[in-house]
């Protein structure tokens, strides 16, 4: 699989820095675009409404809102780590003489969750930053993309997958899931629209006080927060 670059302007300013400043550059356009859907959700046309709802496999609202805050969030915390470590991923050979380590076993990982358990957990609760940054720990940049894409709704047709699929591969993660995923969502917001509960291709809200439809596109403002 070509997991390089398709534009050769992307290739010549990517070998010009270090593996680093590449995936702090496209953490940043993530956090970017994590942003500017939270802002763009509020004015949708009704086919971007359609659009977004495949993205994120629903049109709940409340689902989709507490992703994107989530993906965000996870996004700052991985640029975080990734400045960080800068050069141990800049110098991975030089830095890998074995060392003892003093920490005991690895705690047993807990089952991976549905998408819909997933969903289930984030309308109960949001993860506090303790808790994202914690479950960084022992995972792979690349596994960590992964969730952010999902988080984001980024998938196989939009803009940033180009950038982020072969970062993906590189840092131990695996395109698969996000592949697999896109077309899962896709069949899961059919199955609310053809099931009624979201009829018209509508955002709908079903958790708290604000469940119900939201008549044409039109969203409280007063929802949930964007990130400073």
């Amino acid at each position: 699989m070509d997991t390089t670059p398709n534009n050769p302007a992307d290739q010549a300013v990517q070998a010009k820095q270090t593996a680093s400043q590449v995936l702090l550059h496209v953490i940043a356009l993530l956090i970017q675009a994590g942003r500017e859907r939270l802002v763009a959700i509020h004015a949708l046309t009704p086919q971007e409404v359609g659009d977004t709802g495949c993205a994120f496999g629903t049109l709940n609202l409340v689902i989709i809102f507490r992703r994107l805050l989530r993906g965000i969030k996870t996004a700052l915390a991985l640029h975080h780590r990734v400045a960080a470590k800068a050069d141990r991923i800049d110098n991975p050979l030089r830095l890998s003489a074995p060392s003892v380590s003093k920490r005991g076993p690895r705690p047993p990982r807990k089952p991976k969750l549905t998408e819909a358990e997933d969903n289930a957990a984030l309308l109960a609760r949001m993860p506090t930053d303790a808790e994202i940054a914690a479950m960084l720990r022992h995972r792979t940049i690349g596994a960590v993309l992964v969730d952010i894409c999902a988080d984001l709704g980024i998938g196989l047709g939009h803009p940033l997958w180009q950038e982020v699929k072969y970062l993906i591969v590189i840092h131990g993660g695996r395109q698969t899931p996000v592949i697999a995923r896109s077309f899962d969502r896709i069949q899961a917001v059919q199955r609310e629209v053809t099931a009624g509960i979201a009829p018209g291709w509508r955002f709908y809200c079903a958790s708290g006080p604000d469940a119900g439809i939201v008549e044409d596109g039109a969203i409280d403002t007063t929802g949930p927060p964007q990130p400073a």
